[in-house]
């Protein structure tokens, strides 16, 4: 219950952050060119960046505004 309160206040005052993305938007920028242009692979953005296929997934077909 205090944790919930506690909560409640830092959201109130606007510092309740969510989970922060992996990559920073300009790396996030130079994945959707790269790929859309067609210079590389899902798979090869994944291994490049360290992370997996699914956040290059996400970060392609997902929305492109950053959190």
């Amino acid at each position: 219950m205090r944790t919930r309160e506690g909560m409640a206040l830092t959201k109130k005052n606007g510092k309740l952050k969510g989970k922060q993305p992996k990559l920073p938007e300009p790396a996030r920028r130079s994945i959707r060119r790269r790929y859309a242009e067609g210079e590389v692979s899902l798979a090869d953005l994944a291994t490049e960046y360290s992370v997996g296929r699914s956040t290059i997934h996400r970060i392609i077909h997902g929305p492109e505004t950053s959190r």
